[in-house]
C-alpha cells in the first residue's frame, strides 16, 4: 500500500525546521520510499557531471536536494496557524 503524506506535488510549502527554516516554495517531487520532498530553489546542491558528449568540458551544476516531509507545512496551514508570529502591538 502507498504511504500518504500530508503534501504532494505541486504544493506551496514552508520549512519549519533545518537550515532552511522559514523559507517556502513549491514541492517539485515527493521522494516515497526515503519519505522526503524535492522543493523549488530549497536545499540546492552540488552536482559534478562528468564529460560527455553533450558536455565536453564536464560541469558543477546546481539542483534542489531533498528535504525530510515532517519539516514542510502547506502554506494556506502555516499562514492560519499561531506558528506565523504576529505582529508586536504597541501598547
Amino acid at each position: 500500500m502507498a504511504q500518504k503524506f500530508h503534501v504532494k506535488r505541486g504544493d506551496q510549502v514552508v520549512v519549519l525546521a533545518g537550515s532552511q527554516k522559514g523559507k517556502s516554495g513549491k514541492v517539485l517531487e515527493i521522494l516515497a520510499a526515503k519519505q522526503r520532498a524535492r522543493v523549488e530553489g530549497l536545499a540546492m546542491i552540488k552536482k559534478h557531471e562528468k564529460k560527455s558528449e553533450k558536455n565536453p568540458q564536464g560541469a558543477i551544476t546546481e539542483r534542489e536536494g531533498s528535504i525530510h516531509i515532517s519539516n514542510l507545512m502547506l502554506q494556506a496551514t502555516f499562514a492560519a496557524s499561531k506558528r506565523k508570529k504576529p505582529e508586536a502591538v504597541a501598547t
